[in-house]
């Protein structure tokens, strides 16, 4: 453990503490028998203010007890997803540092361009649970299949930012997870093209896999605002599939008030309306920690949302 986050302050720790008690009766505890995959957008995940309580004119205004809070969540799934790692990773080095040698990530590099907005993907495990079985790609589009698209709307250019697969096995299951963190855009239009060729892409994988007794899920920040939007529409057009539990309006993804779907994690079904992968869902849900992290500082919503995040993180449990 790093030195900066091995001897927190006493109110730290407290708080710590009291985190730890809302994370044991939110989250289902992690056992031999099953696995818990999350998805997390963590806003500007990079930099980091040494320090226990920045001052709020800080920069970067995420500082240690922020992280510390933001490592006590990650704990508790055997698989996340993190979207908007930024080029500096200190605090994804330290949080890899504090979770220690049973911990493992891997990552994109950095997207560049306006639209990529210098951003990382990355996936977190608990390497005890968890092992790679030797798949880790970024998806690109065929320049011939680009040229093949003459919707209006088609995906005529590469992702704003790649989506990112890796294959993981736990036991006997062997599945990968593609993630990705969808062009937001000032208009809902700006973001089906790349939710109809991941939908797509993944569709035909997802087939090829099943060959193998092998599953592909989808997890990730997909900008989507509405149930039944046309950005959803074009999100789960080829048989995606969202577990109820997962797609209902009064699951919170974040911090603000505003009902969205941004955040999803979801699979494929087929025909016989029987799932497409080879592990058990069990239930799901997010886990909104506004009120119980840094609650002694009063801040708004949009302070919080740097030193933690403005998305709550959406997590799976399956049986394995």
């Amino acid at each position: 453990m790093p030195e900066l986050l091995s001897n927190p302050p006493l109110g730290v720790i407290d708080a710590i503490k009291l985190l730890n008690i809302d994370l044991d009766k939110s989250i289902p505890k992690k056992t031999s028998k099953n696995l818990l995959i999350a998805t997390w957008n963590i806003r500007e995940f990079g930099d980091l203010t040494e320090e226990w309580s920045a001052k709020n004119d800080a920069v970067p205004k995420r500082d240690l007890e922020s992280l510390l809070c933001i490592i006590e969540i990650i704990k508790r799934f055997d698989i996340i997803a993190i979207q908007e790692v930024q080029d500096n990773i200190k605090c994804l080095r330290d949080t890899m540092n504090t979770l220690g040698d049973n911990w493992s990530f891997l990552m994109t590099d950095v997207t560049k361009g306006d639209k990529g907005g210098g951003e990382r993907l990355a996936f977190i495990f608990n390497n005890k649970k968890v092992k790679l079985s030797g798949l880790a790609c970024e998806i690109v589009i065929p320049e011939e299949q680009l040229k093949k698209e003459i919707s209006p709307d088609a995906l005529d250019t590469q992702f704003a930012r790649t989506p990112y697969a890796v294959s993981f096995k736990v036991k006997d299951k062997t599945f990968v997870l593609l993630t990705l963190h969808v062009i937001y855009g000032e208009d809902t239009k700006d973001r089906i093209p790349e939710l109809k060729a991941i939908s797509k892409w993944i569709y035909e994988w997802a087939k090829d896999l099943k060959k193998w007794g092998h599953s592909l899920m989808a997890l990730g920040d997909f900008n989507i605002d509405r149930k039944d939007d046309l950005a959803y529409k074009a999100f789960v057009g080829d048989k995606l599939f969202i577990p109820e539990d997962l797609n209902l309006e009064d699951i919170k993804r974040t911090i603000f008030d505003k009902v969205s779907f941004y955040d999803q994690i979801a699979w494929f079904k087929n025909t016989s309306s029987e799932f497409q992968i080879n592990l058990d869902y069990k239930k799901g849900g997010t886990y909104n920690f506004k009120d119980k992290v840094l609650t002694n500082r009063n801040y708004t919503d949009s302070q919080l949302s740097f030193r933690i995040s403005d998305h709550l993180p959406l997590w799976a449990e399956f049986k394995v």
